[in-house]
């Protein structure tokens, strides 16, 4: 049975996604760019921590909102950590919306890369 930490981010900023694929050695990460394929591969398979960029969440792509993204999985996946990148200078709003026991991640790529490094374990980087 392997032991690498299954990541899901949701997030459509390629430039966070090249960089958490490039810094996570034994993590398996899928990326998502929006919420409905994110509740899918959950209902597959929960995974072990979840990322949201909250710039991901847009109500033009038919999303309710963080809080019901972060409902959904609280319900499917109860054992997951949750973490949310926030929208630089909407830390508050978005860490309202969030909810409790949600890990704040830094808005800049890489204090946020090296945050989700340390979320997924200490053999998880490079």
């Amino acid at each position: 049975m392997s032991s690498d930490t299954i990541l899901y981010c949701l997030t459509r900023d390629r430039d966070l996604a090249a960089a958490l694929e490039g810094r996570l050695t034994t993590t398996l990460a899928f990326f998502y760019n929006d919420a409905a394929r994110l509740h899918q591969a959950t209902v597959l398979r929960p995974p072990d921590l979840v990322v949201i960029d909250a710039s991901a969440v847009r109500r033009e792509y038919g999303d309710a909102g963080l809080g019901p993204i972060i409902g959904f999985l609280r319900d499917e996946a109860p054992g997951a950590r949750v973490a949310v990148r926030p929208t630089r200078g909407a830390e508050w709003l978005v860490a309202a919306e969030a909810g409790e026991r949600i890990a704040m991640l830094p808005a800049e790529i890489e204090p946020c890369v090296a945050a989700v490094a340390v979320l997924c374990g200490p053999d998880s980087s490079a």
